[in-house]
């Protein structure tokens, strides 16, 4: 792994580590959302806002949180969506601005507009390589 990235990722785990104290859930968009911010150290509950209405997000997370704070994507969409769940959010839920804005800010600070866009800090060059070594020496039937 390159020193950047590496570094990168150590941030995003930092930041993570102080959502999972401060908060008991977050909302990200899907499923690869939620996969990213597991491996980030997140363990606290992840709503997932695709493919539901607002409403029953709300409803969800109401039902299953106390605070939480809006991680959709950091484009024109994910900005919209944000606004859209905060304002249904309001009086339901506390729901954390600075929490967003600080994940925003170390998110967007390598270029990355979404949680999933973290995913190759994870990958491992080097093991995919021993993987496919390994693969032909070994024949599973």
């Amino acid at each position: 792994m390159r020193t950047e990235d590496y570094k990168e990722l150590k941030r995003l785990e930092q930041v993570v580590e102080k959502l999972d104290r401060d908060l008991d859930s977050v909302i990200v968009e899907g499923f690869d959302d939620k996969k990213v911010m597991r491996k980030l150290g997140f363990t606290g509950k992840i709503f997932l806002s695709a493919e539901i209405t607002i409403e029953s997000l709300v409803e969800d997370v109401s039902r299953g949180s106390n605070k939480t704070a809006v991680l959709t994507d950091f484009d024109s969409h994910g900005k919209e969506q944000n606004k859209k769940i905060r304002q249904a959010l309001e009086g339901e839920v506390n729901n954390s601005i600075s929490a967003r804005e600080e994940f925003g800010i170390q998110l967007t600070s390598n270029d990355r507009h979404a949680v999933e866009d973290v995913r190759p800090l994870f990958e491992d060059k080097d093991q995919k390589f021993v993987d496919a070594a390994l693969s032909r020496l070994f024949t599973f039937e």
